[in-house]
């Protein structure tokens, strides 16, 4: 049986780990931006469509523990994390609406309008951020 070389597998270790940490890293990024679109379709697609889209775009509070879990493995830096957190502002609206009062159509169009313009300026200052000559103190 072939011993394998301990370095090779020492490296094959770290590409792994390097893939998995950029899938981690970049995941919260590319749902925001699908997220983005979303809220704003919300105001001018049919509300069977937004149902479909609604189930699909929704994201649990275990998954965005999890993904918070992993930037902290992984020593992530606060824009990771506030990109794990900025999907669920719509599910905070959700539990208003229907526990606490309740809020007519337009008020939703336009809180969700609101967290569509946060989100998307988020996305575009963490692009700059991250652009911006990749400093030392990004993710």
């Amino acid at each position: 049986m072939d011993n394998p070389d301990p370095r090779s597998a020492v490296n094959s270790v770290f590409k792994i780990l390097r893939s998995v940490t950029r899938i981690v890293q970049l995941a919260p990024f590319a749902y925001l931006l699908f997220y983005v679109a979303y809220l704003f379709a919300g105001a001018f697609v049919s509300e069977e469509l937004l149902c479909m889209a609604d189930s699909i775009m929704t994201v649990s509070p275990l998954t965005t523990i999890g993904m918070l879990a992993a930037s902290r493995l992984l020593k992530l830096c606060q824009w990771h994390k506030i990109a794990c957190l900025l999907p669920t502002s719509s599910q905070v609206e959700g539990y208003i609406d229907s526990f606490v009062i309740t809020l007519t159509q337009e008020e939703i169009i336009f809180i969700n309008l609101s967290i569509g313009i946060i989100a998307l300026l988020f996305f575009f200052a963490a692009i700059v951020h991250f652009t911006d000559g990749f400093k030392e103190s990004a993710c």
